[in-house]
């Protein structure tokens, strides 16, 4: 089926998948928000929807499969229930319900590990030393030699020093232990899968009946885990109300493929270039959106017109990829669902506002690139690879993995098409490096860590500079990243 959205972009390759994890936008944050979001249940492994039963904690994790005895067999769904469910309170900072929801696991599996794990991460938030010893030393018994328990400890202990964010703290108990991969720990939320909690679905149901304002009900469609008919076409019929880029383009993700009916498809790509031309014409400093509007429409991979690469050259001219501030919109984001009483306000912010990365434009100009590229003399080849050079530079200048990636991937190419070896080799390495960095935190698994406050600043600081926050963990740094606070 044809696609409803004019400016939509395809699927990534393959290998952009693996990278990326199969999803757009934050790589990091919406990693963290995704646990939040669909109950952790994308398990330990470093692919979407791989998940590992409840045995032991595996090579990855002690480095030495035989260090350790196997952990108890798994347990019955009703105490994964309640500990999945404690997990995704906790992680969410509504300590009540998640202690509530512990209680049950517990009662019917006081040696449950993933629950002791909990309970210790939940006393360690809280700065009650007492329960968090309790705990760890519980843990030792049902998970002897673990490294997710030595993170914790070391974490804790790190955390009494005055000053020490949790995200510093964090990586330097990481590093301090070698690197360990945590991603199929058995004592992290999400480990064993389940099936759809009901309650989910429920409270989703609440938050949509109960939205005060369009603009919440705005946000709730677009981080939902799941768009319906009834949202989708809410959000298409919000369109011509967007004054803000960003929103543009996080609704028209949200509406690629088959989120529409059918007969809603004319209606859509009529409505989405009405606005796109407005806001083109409103912000025409905006390098996204000239792109966006010269080349959203246009066949992937075809040859590039003598009139289309003059409009180009125009676009790689303009002073900034796009306008506005990515880590502004995420607090205001945030801040609007938290004062319309939504539980889940940052995870669900994060899944929203995330959406406003995935870029069409400089995506077809790659592909067009390509078949343009043959047909061009020498001096053609350097000027199309200047345009692309321009243009992948504005995008570096974002503070997001994705922009940052797909930037140095036009810079690459253009530098290449300019012959350009010595610019060509310094993208190469950058884009080498950021791919190592996201390979390092991975082994975190720190999306998983049912940390509230590990989370929020998580969200934080990726959303300032995420490939500065990346590249910390990559070099081990203990101290801040560039471009963050401390």
């Amino acid at each position: 089926m044809t696609d409803p959205t004019p400016s939509s972009p395809a699927s990534p390759s393959p290998r952009r998948k693996r990278m990326l994890w199969g999803i757009g936008g934050m790589v990091v944050a919406l990693l963290a928000a995704a646990f939040v979001l669909v109950g952790g249940r994308t398990g330990g492994g470093s692919k979407p929807g791989e998940t590992h039963g409840h045995g032991h904690e595996g090579h990855d994790e002690h480095g030495d499969a035989h260090a350790a005895k196997a952990p108890k067999p798994q347990a019955p769904t009703e105490v994964l229930r309640h500990t999945d469910r404690a997990a995704r309170a906790a992680a969410t900072g509504n300590a009540d319900k998640a202690r509530a929801e512990l209680a049950e696991a517990l009662k019917l599996a006081p040696d449950h590990a993933p629950a002791l794990f909990l309970q210790a991460c939940l006393a360690v938030e809280a700065g009650n030393d007492a329960e968090a010893g309790a705990a760890l030393e519980k843990l030792e018994d049902a998970a002897p030699g673990s490294k997710t328990v030595k993170l914790l400890e070391r974490l804790r202990e790190l955390r009494r020093t005055p000053g020490t964010g949790w995200q510093q703290a964090f990586r330097e108990a990481w590093v301090s232990l070698g690197r360990p991969d945590l991603r199929k720990s058995q004592l992290l939320p999400g480990a064993t899968p389940l099936p759809p909690d009901p309650a989910d679905v429920e409270a989703e149901k609440a938050a949509w009946t109960r939205a005060t304002s369009d603009d919440v009900k705005l946000l709730l469609a677009l981080g939902s885990r799941r768009l319906d008919a009834e949202k989708a076409l809410f959000l298409l019929s919000q369109v011509p109300r967007l004054e803000d880029p960003a929103l543009y383009l996080a609704v028209m993700d949200a509406l690629r493929g088959d989120a529409l009916p059918e007969s809603s498809h004319e209606e859509a790509r009529k409505v989405f270039r009405q606005k796109l031309e407005a806001l083109a014409a409103a912000h025409p400093r905006s390098m996204q959106l000239q792109l966006l509007l010269l080349l959203g429409d246009t066949e992937q991979g075809s040859e590039l017109s003598a009139a289309e690469l003059d409009a180009l050259e125009k676009v790689a001219a303009l002073p900034v990829w796009r306008e506005g501030s990515f880590a502004d919109l995420y607090q205001q984001a945030r801040q609007r669902l938290k004062d319309s009483g939504v539980p889940d306000a940052s995870a669900t912010a994060m899944a929203a506002v995330s959406r406003s990365l995935v870029d069409r434009g400089s995506w077809i100009l790659r592909t067009r690139n390509v078949g343009t590229r043959g047909a061009l003399s020498p001096e053609g080849l350097k000027r199309l690879g200047r345009i692309s050079r321009d243009i992948g530079t504005r995008m570096m200048e974002q503070p997001t993995f994705l922009e940052r990636m797909a930037g140095l991937q036009l810079v690459r190419a253009g530098a290449q098409d300019m012959g350009d070896d010595l610019g060509r080799q310094m993208a190469l390495a950058q884009i080498e490096a950021l791919e190592g960095a996201i390979d390092q935190f991975r082994k975190t698994a720190m999306e998983r860590w049912p940390l509230a406050s590990l989370t929020e600043e998580l969200l934080e600081k990726t959303t300032r500079d995420e490939p500065a926050y990346l590249l910390s963990f990559a070099a081990g740094a203990p101290a801040q990243a560039a471009g963050t606070q401390p």
